[in-house]
């Protein structure tokens, strides 16, 4: 049996012309999984059909495919965070955080929903950490929203509460957080959530 998909078929799926994805795959924007026994190409479905809604995505803004190539091999260092918290010390305590334990990585502080979601399709982060309690908007819809923006499929969302109940736990995750962390933030606990959802070891990092 093939493991993966053809490039008719994650074409299908995807909505593309078979063309693209061979073209893309020619500029290594997009890697095969393996090959058939005759020579075909066989792509991964989920990573695939996400990067390729991010490669649709940075076309649609202009970008080269020299650009989007960088942006695609992007690693630790370029790690992007979103932190949506009406407290300032909250989004510089952050802020100090990822630049001790990830130098070159890049964080964003919106102090407000209104102007997060300005700002998250255009900034595409790997993480966004989100307080649930913003002030004037439903935190709980600010997750759903983002969850519903189809390039941003593969970011994770670490939503941030001060009012740790059950049914605030499962409400937060039933809008689409990939985990949660209460207030007043435990820095170590915080910094292995960080790691632990970006998908990294600490020994990787130059401050261990």
């Amino acid at each position: 049996m093939e493991e993966g998909l053809r490039i008719s078929e994650i074409a299908k799926r995807a909505g593309v012309l078979p063309s693209k994805i061979r073209y893309y795959t020619d500029q290594g924007l997009i890697k095969i999984k393996g090959q058939t026994q005759g020579g075909h190409r066989l792509y991964d479905e989920f990573s695939t059909l996400q990067k390729l809604k991010k490669i649709e995505f940075l076309c649609g803004k202009g970008m080269t495919i020299e650009g989007i190539r960088n942006e695609l091999s992007k690693g630790i260092q370029n790690k992007k965070v979103l932190v949506i918290d009406d407290e300032p010390e909250i989004g510089q305590l952050i802020n100090d955080l990822m630049e001790a334990k990830l130098p070159g990585s890049e964080t964003k502080i919106a102090y407000n929903g209104f102007i997060a979601g300005r700002i998250v399709a255009e900034y595409m982060p790997d993480l966004i950490i989100l307080d649930i309690m913003l002030p004037g908007v439903n935190g709980f819809e600010v997750c759903k929203e983002i969850r519903k923006i189809p390039h941003m499929n593969g970011v994770k969302i670490l939503a941030v509460t001060g009012f740790d109940t059950p049914e605030n736990r499962q409400k937060i995750m039933e809008s689409g957080a990939d985990d949660y962390l209460t207030k007043p933030m435990d820095v170590d606990v915080l910094t292995e959530k960080i790691f632990t959802l970006l998908n990294l070891e600490k020994e990787q990092t130059a401050a261990k």
